[in-house]
């Protein structure tokens, strides 16, 4: 008796920590990783992000690299974001209102420094499919199926734009100018219990928007529209510690004025980073460090003004049901 007892004991404890460990695979590798994204077992997030961008090159209209000589270009930013289920675990609403301080210093230029908001976004993100959490086996087709989240998204003109720059170096452009209308997908599959892959694709309406001409006069400037894509892959190592790689890249059609299209104006950006995140105190507060660059080489980008190594560290509170 004595034996079963033991045995029972042991298979409890055996279902318990699966348990576990399958509940915080899948907390963490959904939705953790995108700032005011409500992760997988919470009802809502708020959370905090700083990060710091040091320019070291750029990319001209032929893909062609080429290092910053005799310039700097630094950037901070404070983003505060949240988010906060609608009722069900399956829908949610997020919001990031970023905070820009820039220096610029550029030859043959006044050094400039500038604070400033940037541009906000508010999106809402739909589960339409769920995971089991429990690795492929071929022999099991449910175990095929993915995580799956739409979303829709805008990013408003909260920044300065361009056209209403002040400084030669433009170290007063925070934002893009233009309202964004975005939708996508992101699919996330398990390929063991605690590694999964992680794909994210969504493409962005940038409206055009009316500026001001050198002469004065104002023009109808369409930025052109967006296409993202990233892939990550995710590694949980127990209740307290994941770590990420991932890839990004952004492609955006050629600007238009006043309806023509100009040259060579279409943008081309890839860069690749990893992350590692740790519960400070489980499920509550999270620790992440990330840090990503654009690789100095030929080809890989095109029109990017600014390559760049970006380091962030993020603080969030999750709240649970």
């Amino acid at each position: 008796m004595q034996k079963l007892l033991t045995s029972a004991a042991l298979g409890a404890a055996l279902v318990a920590s699966t348990g576990s460990a399958l509940g915080q695979a899948c907390c963490t590798a959904t939705g953790s990783s995108e700032l005011g994204v409500v992760g997988r077992c919470h009802f809502a997030v708020l959370a905090t992000q700083l990060s710091y961008d040091r320019g070291f090159g750029s990319v001209d209209a032929h893909g062609k690299y080429q290092s910053l000589e005799g310039a700097r270009v630094d950037d901070a930013v404070l983003t505060l974001a949240g988010g906060v289920r609608l009722g069900t675990p399956a829908l949610q609403l997020h919001a990031t209102v970023p905070l820009r301080l820039q220096h610029r210093d550029l030859r043959g230029l006044p050094p400039a420094t500038r604070l400033g908001p940037g541009d906000a976004s508010l999106g809402f993100r739909a589960m339409v499919l769920e995971d089991l959490v429990a690795g492929l086996d071929l022999s099991e087709p449910s175990t095929l199926l993915p995580f799956v989240e739409l979303f829709v998204a805008g990013r408003f003109p909260t920044g300065r734009d361009a056209g209403d720059s002040d400084t030669p170096t433009q170290a007063d452009v925070t934002g893009e100018g233009a309202w964004t209308a975005l939708g996508g997908a992101q699919i996330t599959k398990f390929v063991t219990l605690h590694q999964a892959i992680v794909a994210t694709g969504s493409y962005a309406r940038r409206f055009p928007h009316q500026v001001a001409g050198a002469s004065g006069q104002t023009r109808r400037y369409a930025p052109g529209d967006e296409i993202d894509a990233k892939l990550a892959y995710v590694n949980v190592f127990d209740l307290f510690w994941s770590a990420t790689v991932f890839s990004t890249a952004r492609f955006t059609a050629r600007a238009s004025n006043d309806g023509v299209a100009v040259p060579d104006s279409d943008t081309r950006r890839v860069r690749f980073g990893a992350g590692l995140s740790h519960y400070l105190s489980y499920p509550y507060w999270q620790l992440t460090g990330s840090a990503s660059f654009d690789p100095p080489v030929d080809e890989l980008g095109k029109n990017v003004p600014f390559t760049s190594a970006t380091a962030g560290l993020t603080l969030q509170r999750n709240f649970t049901y």
